[in-house]
């Protein structure tokens, strides 16, 4: 597309926005349009990938495939299976793998039980969407074809079938929600190639025809969203339906070749949250979802055609691999946006470790210990247990990691990772696996991120086994306009996604109804790292220009594998009211005239020192301006303040240091 027509169309979106947010008072909100005609060009300038393959190439070699093609190849292909088979044949289990296969065998045998276990209904939830149907499905599938590829007994099949033949009863897979299609699309295309020496022509022509009239074709015909999305739709979209085309393929080659012609080109749109560091824009929870779907394609790729065609050699794949390991905490995870503060494990990081042998991602892909399972009468058994993730676990793994030699000190303890979409963060750490370790995180980046928070300069802290500086998570997603995040949107109405429900600042907070400029994009602009620690600097002045900061900067140094050291440095135009927070779960002692703070989680103790402006006092977490209507429940918390009135300079310094 021309630069002139995509100029055109920002600045289209642009005023239309401004129009539809009502803003009123154009004069100090002039330098947003600017910014908006950024965003409608972002939107679409789509960065495809311009080396994939034809569709006639790919219907060349769908022909020549489909006569040969080997079940199963979905995911995992035979070799995968093989491996386990073996394992229990010779009895040669680690504790790690003969916990997965004893998950999922539990988990397949409860399924047999359809009075605790009901074949599944169509049933919409909150959002008109099959979506949890869908999802369970695909559990169900991948649990009862791992039992039936390392066992042969025909029972687990057969359970299989049952849930397969009532999805072919619907009367649609939710078009209306795409996602859910998608998703349906890979349960069905998985049950179709892990049972397929079981099901009979009959029942295969079923389930073909059904993926092709409820998922194929809508995505081929319709125009859908997904298809220029960059978030984690367009990867589980053309993902699940990407391999509903391989699995199905025989019955219209040229249609399928046609599609996932989009999926190679396609595909690539979403890879900016994370090229070239790995840095998945979304935060962790949501990069497990788009990682996911991206190695499901590749995989089932590799295992159909022979190669991915080039999309695991785009910069910034590989080290999507490290993003859970670099951001995971000793207390949990570095949980900006809307996600939460649980470790996020997935097993495609034992994908991850065989393909680019790197077996420091397996090694933390172990610690996701398999539960024992227990029956849950939830129906969900993505609600109960494991199962899923221990099959693919047990599957991907490389066993020659057990015993690998891997040095972790060869692994940079301290990283300033960048995404092409504007995210940002630098993280530090004193060590990868050790519970008692420190860790401290900072976030720079765009606060116009799907799934983001007005959290430029957001911080957490990790140290002697505990959180001591807490990022608060999602707020509820049925809160009004919720993911309405322009200027004056909705989302900034939730405590938890507004920068005074951050760790940072905030500047005049009655000066805007956003108390971090919406559309604000802040850099880093030094890193080092040093034989202790690291140092950044992170300018976040475009976070404050609606609130009249002229220079605003935040130092982050982390020293002594254990202290954090956070100076900031303020100039406004006018005398201004400016806020330092940072939210807790200990308890506070405040001294020395406010310039010191005990904190204390589990008789663990931290001093915080105020070596500059101002004095510490505590708050509530709540809005400065009272509760908002879906706020959450944040009684558990305190915010550590310093509060400054009244001035145009400011230098607020805050020092970390544990008590042992």
């Amino acid at each position: 597309m021309k630069k002139r027509t995509k100029a055109f169309f920002g600045i289209i979106i642009s005023v239309v926005l401004v129009i539809v947010l009502g803003i009123t008072d154009i004069v100090p909100h002039f330098a947003v349009i600017p910014d908006m005609v950024k965003v409608g060009i972002d939107y679409i300038s789509l960065n495809k990938n311009k080396n994939s393959v034809s569709t006639s190439e790919l219907n060349g070699k769908i022909q020549d495939i489909c006569s040969v093609v080997e079940h199963p190849f979905v995911l995992a292909d035979k070799k995968c299976f093989e491996s386990v088979r073996t394992e229990i044949k010779n009895n040669s289990f680690t504790t790690y793998t003969k916990g997965l296969c004893l998950s999922v065998s539990d988990n397949a045998d409860a399924l047999l039980d359809t009075d605790i276990y009901p074949v599944l209904e169509y049933v919409l939830d909150e959002e008109d969407s099959i979506l949890p149907v869908s999802r369970e499905v695909i559990n169900r599938m991948i649990i009862l074809g791992y039992a039936y590829q390392v066992t042969g007994e025909i029972k687990y099949a057969d359970r299989a079938w049952k849930e397969l033949e009532k999805v072919c009863s619907y009367n649609d897979w939710c078009t209306s929600h795409f996602l859910a299609t998608a998703e349906m699309a890979l349960a069905v295309s998985i049950g179709y190639d892990w049972f397929y020496d079981h099901l009979t022509e009959e029942q295969k022509l079923l389930l073909s025809e059904k993926t092709w009239e409820y998922a194929i074709e809508p995505a081929l015909n319709d125009n859908h969203w997904f298809t220029w999305s960059k978030n984690n739709w367009n990867s589980i979209c053309y993902s699940g339906i990407g391999i509903a085309c391989m699995t199905f393929a025989d019955k219209n080659p040229e249609k399928a070749a046609e599609f996932l012609a989009k999926c190679y080109e396609n595909m690539p749109i979403a890879f900016e949250n994370f090229t070239p560091d790995g840095v998945y824009a979304e935060g962790p929870g949501y990069c497990q979802s788009g990682m996911n779907s991206i190695v499901y394609f590749i995989a089932s790729s590799r295992n159909y055609f022979g190669t991915d065609f080039g999309m695991s050699e785009i910069p910034g794949f590989k080290e999507l691999g490290y993003f859970p390991v670099y951001i995971t905490t000793p207390a949990g995870m570095f949980n900006f946006g809307d996600n939460k503060s649980e470790q996020c494990f997935s097993p495609v990081l034992h994908w991850y470790a065989t393909e680019y042998n790197i077996p420091l991602l397996s090694i933390y892909q172990t610690n996701d210990s398999p539960d024992k399972f227990t029956v849950n009468t939830s129906e969900h058994t993505e609600r109960n247990g494991s199962g899923k993730e221990d099959a693919l676990s047990s599957l991907w793994y490389n066993r020659d990691f057990a015993n690998a030699d891997v040095k972790i000190s060869d692994e940079p303890l301290c990283r300033y990772l960048k995404s092409d979409v504007g995210q940002s963060l630098v993280v530090m750490r004193s060590d990868y696996f050790d519970k008692d370790a420190s860790f401290a995180g900072i976030k720079g980046g765009y606060n116009f991120i799907n799934h983001g928070d007005l959290d430029i300069g957001t911080f957490v802290f990790d140290a002697l086994g505990e959180r001591w500086a807490e990022e608060l998570g999602p707020g509820s997603y049925d809160a009004p306009n919720y993911f309405l995040n322009t200027p004056a949107g909705g989302r900034w109405k939730n405590y938890c996604k507004r920068a005074e429900g951050q760790n940072t600042l905030v500047i005049n907070p009655n000066a805007t109804l956003d108390d971090q400029y919406v559309l604000a994009e802040c850099n880093f602009t030094f890193f080092e790292e040093t034989d202790n620690g690291s140092k950044a600097i992170l300018d976040m002045t475009d976070a404050y220009r609606m609130n009249g900061a002229t220079d605003v900067k935040r130092e982050f140094e982390f020293y002594n594998n254990s202290c954090l050291k956070i100076t900031d440095t303020i100039k406004c135009i006018v005398p201004s009211e400016i806020y330092w927070f940072m939210h807790t779960k200990s308890n506070i002692n405040i001294s020395d005239n406010g310039k010191t703070a005990i904190l204390t989680i589990n008789e663990k103790k931290m001093k915080v020192t105020l070596l500059a402006d101002g004095e510490f006092s505590v708050m509530k977490a709540e809005a400065l301006k009272g509760k908002y209507e879906y706020d959450g429940d944040y009684s558990d918390l305190k915010k550590l303040t310093v509060k400054l009135n009244n001035v145009k300079t400011a230098l607020i310094s805050v020092n970390f240091e544990p008590v042992e």
